[in-house]
């Protein structure tokens, strides 16, 4: 089944939320500061910082959060006003202080109206971030619209968010976890969801009186095929949706209007699901990892370290050998190259280095169904600012036009190198279709 790569977020979709989270509080939030007094401050760009983690997480931590607040606010771009106070953040080694600051027995995070909390033990791990990432969008939210959204929309795009992968200057969204996916299809067939009109009703007092793992598989999967399902067909009329939702109109007049009747919504959801091949967005990882390597490669070419091939980067990476500088904007976690490394080990994929690209330094990964995946850093003043990736076909596109060229066919060679140039202006292989070019003539 096709799937839809673009973002729905990326239309500048408003959301808006209630005071969220996973189980929001009935009363005003504690004071965590005058509760936490052995935790060090360290502010950031949009958030202060309390943690009593080592040097490292909290590093990872800043990172992580303001890279986040980023996303969030670029996703919302037009709708949302702006984050005018720093957030707090509460991230907590010891699961005593967490709880007696107003974390819930048994969580790893909640939105507290005001504060975030995240229970991180030693380590953060990639359930710590999930969590982070869920709950950090309903405060980013809240701090920023406010409104009433449905307990399965609320949890279902802060789920979505939940999943999206960090890759150093930026984050992947639309992830399907394999595991998900297949726990997902096992209970729709096994009947174990509620009927969507049922999840629809489903009060906030309903939602947090009993939170299941499975009520929140299936707001993220019903949020997930408004965002991505049977192409992206659903994507517009979701963001209107979500418009009339911001004029006041009521939930379930908006959704008539926009979607029709629940039932025909429930039976394309269904199927949608129960279609997707067992490792859907097996790209979107893919295209993570290239993110990753690219925001390492760069900031190695900024400290003057030169590698003689692909190879040799992944040996250095494996040998935590790789130089990123120890400034808020230029240090990454090791943690995170480590991971980007064996993704690429996993895979069989191949790759190529470009120190001098036409924007800042690039670095192709191939993959072993041939795709080519080009990640490039803009660079300014010395520090990496953005990286992309770009699913890229040039190279295949010169091999097809110096066929037609040996054929005889030049208008048809020009045209295919002149709609891969329009498309990756920036490829590495960008070069060698000008020149080919001259050719057709």
């Amino acid at each position: 089944m096709m799937y839809s790569r673009r973002g729905f977020l990326g239309l500048g979709l408003a959301l808006l939320l209630p005071t969220a989270g996973r189980a929001a509080p009935s009363t005003p939030s504690r004071n965590v500061s005058n509760l936490t007094p052995s935790m060090k401050v360290y502010p950031s760009r949009y958030y202060i910082i309390h943690s009593d983690l080592d040097r490292d997480d909290v590093k990872e931590a800043i990172i992580r959060m303001n890279k986040m607040a980023e996303e969030y606010h670029q996703r919302t771009l037009g709708f949302s006003g702006e984050v005018r106070d720093r957030l707090p953040f509460y991230l907590f080694r010891n699961k005593d202080d967490y709880y007696a600051s107003g974390g819930l027995p048994g969580s790893a995070g909640v939105f507290r109206g005001k504060d975030l909390l995240a229970l991180a033990g030693d380590h953060p791990d990639p359930y710590t971030w999930h969590v982070v990432q869920h709950e950090g969008f309903h405060q980013f939210a809240a701090a920023v619209i406010r409104g009433h959204l449905p307990p399965w929309l609320n949890e279902g795009i802060a789920e979505y968010f939940g999943e999206s992968l960090f890759t150093g200057d930026g984050f992947i969204s639309g992830i399907i976890p394999p595991g998900r996916l297949k726990r997902v299809q096992a209970q729709i067939r096994d009947n174990k969801f509620r009927s969507i009109a049922q999840m629809m009703q489903l009060s906030q007092d309903a939602w947090n009186s009993k939170l299941t793992g499975a009520n929140y598989d299936q707001a993220w999967s019903m949020v997930h095929f408004l965002a991505h399902g049977e192409n992206g067909k659903y994507q517009q009329p979701f963001v209107g949706f979500m418009q009339a939702l911001g004029r006041g109109i009521p939930f379930n007049n908006a959704w008539r209007r926009t979607f029709g009747d629940v039932n025909g919504f429930e039976d394309h959801w269904r199927d949608y699901w129960l279609g997707l091949d067992p490792d859907p967005t097996a790209d979107l990882y893919a295209q993570a990892t290239t993110a990753t390597l690219t925001s390492f490669f760069a900031r190695a070419v900024e400290q003057r370290q030169h590698f003689s091939s692909f190879d040799e980067f992944l040996q250095q990476a494996s040998d935590g050998k790789i130089k990123t500088g120890e400034s808020e904007d230029d240090w990454l976690p090791p943690d995170l190259l480590a991971h980007a490394v064996e993704s690429v080990n996993k895979v069989k994929a191949t790759g190529a280095l470009h120190p001098e690209g036409l924007h800042g330094p690039q670095l192709t990964l191939t993959l072993s169904s041939g795709m080519n995946l080009v990640g490039t850093a803009l660079v300014r003043y010395g520090h990496v600012t953005k990286v992309s990736v770009d699913a890229d076909d040039t190279a295949e596109s010169v091999a097809k036009a110096r066929q037609l060229i040996d054929e005889g066919k030049k208008p048809q060679a020009r045209t295919v190198l002149m709609d891969a140039l329009k498309a990756h202006p920036n490829s590495p292989a960008a070069k060698d279709a000008r020149d080919l070019i001259k050719q057709t003539r």
